[in-house]
């Protein structure tokens, strides 16, 4: 199981930081792009871990926008 931040009382410091960061970056590319599905995507397989995802990833594309 893949915990990043672990949990508990003696959790990361950072962990709030890094969350603010994720989250801006995402903001920022959301904002300026238009996200599509690639042409090139394979049928998504998923695994159920602690949180699902894909085996894969997920493949994109990005136009800008205007």
């Amino acid at each position: 199981m893949y915990i990043p931040f672990s949990a508990g009382p003696r959790n990361c410091i950072g962990q709030r930081f890094a969350m603010l960061e994720m989250k801006s970056t995402l903001s920022k590319v959301i904002r300026n792009f238009e996200l599509y599905p690639s042409a090139s995507q394979k049928k998504l397989q998923l695994s159920p871990e602690t949180i699902l995802v894909s085996k894969n990833g997920v493949c994109i594309s990005l136009k800008n926008r205007l």
